[in-house]
């Protein structure tokens, strides 16, 4: 499974502090962008950001995924568009809940692979009626509740995987949220695992960082 860390962070000041700590480490990154209307926790918006690149060099040879918890998507999509000549934007995730447009998205903006995200709380079922799974590139499956870094784990939201694997989802899914010793032998002993593992805390927020890369590293097969 790949890794790619899931970033919380309320200024693009400490966005870039935290990428360049685990830069060493990790190549592409996870951006949280939360509005505090779709969700109540609210972090740095994709303004900001783009505020930030105008005067500050990022680190070089880094790819960046958005993961948009906002009612307007749209708005921070188009934002991001401007980011695509200053940084590597490999990935957009919209939640399903929002219904988005899917193909729309794709077409006008040819540059990004979208992915849809689900909820725990979510159905897969209601997902798999609403779009055709055999052109979604990304699933997103939420294992917390999403807002702060820190929530707790749902394991059954892990039940979802072989779900969209049963209702023919053969494309990439993720997975987000409290990632950690605790839950890594929960999820690598699962028979349909996910492509790629996001963690956020157990990196941005350790002091132990390198042994948490090294148990990554060895454990997340």
């Amino acid at each position: 499974m790949k890794i790619i860390p899931s970033l919380v962070e309320q200024t693009p000041e400490d966005l870039f502090a935290v990428i360049r700590k685990l830069s060493p480490y990790y190549q592409q990154f996870q951006v949280d962008i939360e509005d505090g209307i779709f969700i109540t926790n609210k972090t740095l918006s994709v303004s900001d950001m783009q505020t930030y690149l105008l005067n500050n060099d990022p680190p070089e040879n880094l790819v960046y995924d958005f993961h948009l918890m906002v009612k307007d998507y749209e708005k921070e999509i188009e934002i991001i568009n401007t980011l695509k000549n200053t940084i590597t934007i490999h990935s957009i995730l919209v939640h399903a809940s929002l219904r988005p447009d899917y193909q729309m998205l794709c077409k006008k903006y040819p540059t990004f692979v979208f992915g849809l995200v689900i909820n725990p709380g979510e159905d897969v079922e209601f997902t798999a009626k609403q779009y055709d799974l055999s052109t979604v590139s990304i699933i997103q499956i939420m294992t917390v509740t999403p807002g702060p870094q820190g929530q707790p784990f749902i394991p059954e939201a892990l039940q979802k995987i072989e779900q969209l694997r049963m209702a023919g989802f053969r494309n990439q899914i993720y997975l987000d949220g409290a990632i950690n010793e605790k839950t890594l032998p929960i999820i690598t002993a699962l028979k349909y695992k996910p492509d790629v593992l996001c963690p956020g805390s157990y990196l941005a927020r350790t002091d132990e960082l390198e042994k948490h890369v090294d148990y990554l590293k060895i454990n997340a097969l």
